[in-house]
């Protein structure tokens, strides 16, 4: 076991400045790529990091954190070579499309092959091929999600002096709701199109075959299931009652505001991004989806479960398959309850868990400490003001929980989610921007949303009654 003084970063931890950037329900694998790619791939990312760890986070969940200075200087850096004009976005857009088209074929062609016959060498070679093609599309993975918000916020704000300036402020949630509306329906918003199409009667063939073509959407990390299609036809239920918005072209609201060429530029840019932070979530969950009976047929091997697999290094899968390793079973249930991630002097992965992690929280500086909030405010995403009880969800297991009229308070949300916003009368986040899940979803279901409150789901306590202003972007515990 490695000691908790070998971090790359361990003589730097008086400088550090630990920064949360997201919190999910992510497994060993995922995170593992998520440490790496921010070190390794200086092709792809002009300014990298060493100064980077996963923690247990809420519930089930795990968290990253960064070094702000090496945040700030990732984002820079992106934001310099990727988005500072719409020909370098263009290089961006045909490269990431590539590499997420790659990487599902890839998993696709690997998931139809006969794997039980093959040897533990010839598995172990796919896999490594998998792994391949999942940490090259990876990098637009993370670039996405990092360059979406950045881009959001300053479009955002390049907006709203125009709104300021001409005096629109009673139309800035359609003008909003118009800027960052996709230019193209991501899986989730096509299925929702297509329901509503049919005025939610879809049944037999039609049923099966639109839940033959997105049944990998809840596929978020490798423990998770595809939908059986009990569960597909309860998610689509939501998407039957949604009122029909009146919508307003981005063109026209750009000629009225006489937005000028340089800034109308900036907000394409920012508009078609929200296409690329949806896709990219597409890609991810397809290529889980189709690897799935890769992964099936190597924990079989190692005699663990199908979702276990996903708690297990990458090094430790192929010294089990080269060298056909025992598989420690007492590991995979000890970092099922929490793990820690980092880099080590070597720039080799370390994964703590049992009585490890606590330890290391305290030596890394990330225990958790109270912090009382006076208030809680956040970005206004969708209009509105409403009160009502408020429910908490930490994961996937949670959304059972919310019932008609509830408020959702969730650290983020993504498509498993969506039956359970639909019932809820107002959605509010510890994550995210404008542009987020939670904040188009909202929109499109005309619900109020406050996203990027930091502190909603330690805030509220499951059952208080709150008041959500979702025009001034404050939550207030009644």
């Amino acid at each position: 076991m490695k000691k908790v003084l070998d971090s790359i970063f361990s003589k730097d931890l008086k400088k550090i400045s630990w920064k949360k950037i997201y919190e999910r329900e992510y497994g060993v694998q995922y995170s593992e790529a998520a440490v790496l790619i921010l070190e390794k791939n200086s092709y792809h990312f002009p300014k990298t990091s060493t100064i980077q760890v996963v923690i247990p986070g809420t519930g089930k969940n795990t968290a990253f954190y960064i070094d702000e200075t090496s945040w700030i200087n990732l984002v820079e850096g992106l934001n310099k070579k990727y988005t500072n004009n719409l020909r370098n976005l263009e290089s961006y857009e045909k490269q990431f499309f590539m590499d997420g088209e790659n990487y599902v074929s890839t998993a696709k062609k690997i998931g139809s092959l006969n794997l039980k016959k093959l040897s533990n060498k010839d598995l172990s070679l796919l896999y490594k091929e998998y792994q391949d093609k999942l940490l090259r599309y990876s990098n637009f993975a993370w670039s996405a999600f990092i360059l979406n918000n950045y881009i959001a916020e300053k479009a955002a704000n390049i907006i709203d002096s125009y709104i300021t300036k001409y005096k629109k402020e009673n139309l800035k949630q359609n003008i909003h709701d118009a800027l960052f509306k996709p230019e193209k329906r991501a899986a989730i918003l096509e299925l929702q199109y297509i329901v509503e199409k049919h005025s939610g009667k879809i049944l037999g063939k039609d049923l099966k075959k639109l839940y033959e073509q997105y049944k990998w959407l809840s596929c978020l990390d490798l423990h998770n299931s595809p939908w059986t299609k009990k569960e597909f036809q309860e998610h689509i239920k939501s998407f039957t009652t949604v009122t029909q918005k009146n919508e307003i072209s981005f063109e026209k609201i750009a000629k009225e505001l006489q937005i000028s060429k340089k800034d109308f530029d900036y907000l394409l840019m920012a508009k078609r991004f929200v296409y690329i932070k949806d896709a990219r979530d597409d890609y991810r969950r397809q290529g889980v989806f189709y690897a799935l009976p890769l992964f099936a047929e190597i924990a079989k091997r190692l005699k663990i479960t199908s979702s276990d697999i996903s708690y297990l290094l990458e090094q430790e899968i192929i010294d089990f398959l080269s060298k056909e390793n025992k598989n420690n079973k007492n590991l995979i249930s000890q970092r099922k309850k929490g793990f820690l991630m980092y880099l080590d002097i070597n720039k080799k992965t370390v994964c703590l868990e049992g009585d490890y992690v606590s330890k290391t929280l305290i030596q890394f500086k990330l225990q958790n400490e109270e912090t009382k909030h006076q208030e809680l405010i956040g970005r206004v995403a969708s209009l509105g003001h409403v009160k009502g009880k408020a429910i908490i969800v930490k994961g996937v297991k949670d959304l059972k929980n919310v019932e008609t009229g509830n408020i959702l308070i969730a650290v983020t949300t993504h498509p498993d989610y969506v039956p359970a916003m639909r019932r809820a009368l107002a959605i509010v986040t510890d994550e995210g921007g404008i542009t987020s899940h939670a904040a188009i979803v909202s929109r499109e279901f005309g619900i109020p949303c406050i996203v990027g409150t930091k502190h909603a789901t330690t805030f509220v306590k499951n059952g208080d009654m709150i008041d959500v202003d979702a025009v001034n972007g404050r939550i207030t515990i009644l």
